[in-house]
């Protein structure tokens, strides 16, 4: 009986097959088993692995003088963000800039405990250094008088820290060079570019720098000094020795001397930088009447021509060629009095404080920032320009590095302010600017409003952060506590993207942009 039943189970072929699949599927289940733990095991070292690139980033970041205490309580935070700080071993080595740290984490096992293994460790390494890049930093500022009080000094605190803090990561001065462009109406190049004069109250030859108009050779439209004249020589002889303002290049139709960084060279009168001369005004409803005349300023007839020029001194005018022409009908004319007093004068306007060329003394740049005041009304394009013009490697100033792999230009411009032109009701339209009077029609009208004359402005100012961005440099923008909209689009659109504008509605937020242009400016690298 028994033989027989082992015989009819052994005949059985379906019930011998269940048991032999069961007993196999035990195998491929520990296996599908341990594939998920091994697949648990890779996602956790690729956490890792990013957590540690991070870290050795954010410590890299703060460059080779904070404490090792400092530098692992960095590193900790970004673990903690991801994993228990209890199931992960650090061990963060630092060697000047470099920044090496190695992870190892503990993680439990799901189904090869099965087999006898219970938990396993997984590995990971990350180094990163400071790329070492040459940077070149124009920090064009709003000085105008709307930033006189708290937005002034956090604005100095701001670019002081950002100064400190990348001075203190790049430890060679000689890949880390500073430029200071305060702006508001004009800017100022420093007046110690200026000429010399002999005792005649002439230029004297070689002196005064090549790329100023120093014989009043530059032909634009203004209103009492003519071509020929030099206003150097003017205000030498009314004893207001020129102050370092320019005025903005005029630009005719199709050129873009005034939005660009063309080379200024003597054979190019277009080219050459005009000092700002803000002249007398009329007697009555004007500010800045400083001689006692009776000259109409938009009297063109050739007898108030030449009394225009003669009420400043004038008696002769240089010709291209250096030749010096009398001027003839003089008669009874002669050089009134003058009152300088309360601030008139050609110089009234230039209120704004030298630029500080490219250089890496930061104890000076510090210094010439904290120095700062706020003052006259805001010409952005006029900034931007002379932005362009201080990373230049060639003349106003030619500080700048040719453009080069390894050479990074940078631009942070800051405003709290709209363009404004300053339009008015009286007979000039506005009062002086870079651009002159609106009545000289320099910017393409010689009348309008103040939104005509903001929309020009603003367009001068896009393109100019267009020849900016076309040179390789890059473009940060801050809109400072100014809610007008179209100045928020255009300082948008100057940025190199999007990414680069930084819309701060309160001075308080302005340590936190300048930290973050910074962590873009200084640019890390992953190393391993």
């Amino acid at each position: 009986m028994l033989a027989s039943s082992v015989r009819r189970l052994l005949r059985n072929e379906s019930g011998n097959i269940g048991i032999m699949a069961a007993f196999a599927m035990v195998p491929l289940v520990l296996g599908a088993g341990i594939a998920l733990d091994f697949s648990s095991l890779s996602n956790s070292k690729a956490e890792l692995q990013n957590a540690l690139d991070a870290a050795v980033l954010a410590v890299a970041r703060e460059g080779k003088e904070i404490s090792d205490a400092d530098a692992n309580a960095i590193a900790q935070q970004f673990i903690r963000a991801n994993f228990d700080p209890e199931d992960v071993d650090l061990d963060l080595k630092r060697n000047g800039t470099r920044v090496t740290l190695k992870g190892g984490l503990r993680q439990k096992l799901a189904f090869a405990g099965l087999i006898g293994y219970d938990t396993a460790k997984v590995g990971a390494e990350s180094s990163a250094d400071i790329a070492y890049n040459k940077y070149e930093i124009a920090l064009v500022l709003d000085t105008t008088g709307s930033m006189k009080g708290g937005k002034l000094a956090s604005m100095k605190d701001a670019v002081v820290g950002l100064v400190d803090t990348m001075s203190t990561q790049i430890k060679d001065d000689e890949k880390l060079k500073f430029a200071v462009v305060p702006f508001a109406n004009f800017v100022n190049v420093g007046k110690h570019f200026g000429p010399e004069f002999d005792k005649h109250g002439r230029l004297v030859n070689k002196t005064g720098a090549d790329w100023l108009d120093l014989r009043g050779r530059a032909e634009l439209p203004q209103l009492e000094l003519k071509k020929g004249v030099s206003r150097f020589e003017v205000m030498h002889n009314l004893k207001d020795d020129w102050k370092g303002c320019v005025e903005t290049r005029y630009s005719g139709p199709g050129e873009d001397y005034d939005v660009s960084d063309r080379e200024a060279k003597k054979g190019d009168t277009k080219s050459l930088f005009v000092p700002s001369f803000s002249i007398d005004e009329p007697d009555n409803g004007y500010g800045n009447s400083y001689i006692a005349s009776w000259v109409d300023p938009l009297d063109n007839s050739a007898v108030a021509q030449i009394r225009k020029l003669v009420k400043y001194g004038v008696t002769s005018l240089v010709t291209d060629s250096g030749t010096l022409v009398p001027i003839s009908g003089l008669g009874e004319w002669f050089v009134p009095a003058t009152n300088m007093s309360g601030g008139r004068g050609p110089n009234r306007d230039c209120v704004t404080q030298p630029i500080v060329p490219l250089n890496n003394d930061y104890s000076s740049i510090k210094s010439r920032v904290k120095s700062l005041e706020a003052n006259g009304t805001t010409n952005i394009m006029e900034g931007v320009a002379w932005g362009m013009r201080v990373l230049s490697p060639h003349e106003p100033f030619s500080e700048g590095r040719v453009k080069e792999p390894g050479v990074e230009k940078i631009m942070i411009v800051l405003t709290d302010g709209s363009n404004v032109f300053g339009n008015n009701n009286t007979s000039l339209r506005s009062s002086y600017s870079s651009n002159g009077y609106l009545v000289d029609g320099r910017i393409g009208i010689a009348n309008g409003s103040s939104s005509d004359t903001n929309k020009i402005m603003n367009e001068k100012t896009l393109a100019a952060c267009g020849n900016a961005k076309k040179e390789g440099i890059i473009v940060y923008t801050i809109r400072l506590e100014e809610p007008d909209v179209k100045t928020g689009m255009m300082l948008k659109d100057c940025a190199t993207s999007a990414a680069h504008f930084f819309d701060a509605p309160s001075r308080s937020q302005l340590d936190d942009v300048f930290q973050e242009i910074r962590e873009n400016v200084v640019r890390l690298r992953i190393s391993s």
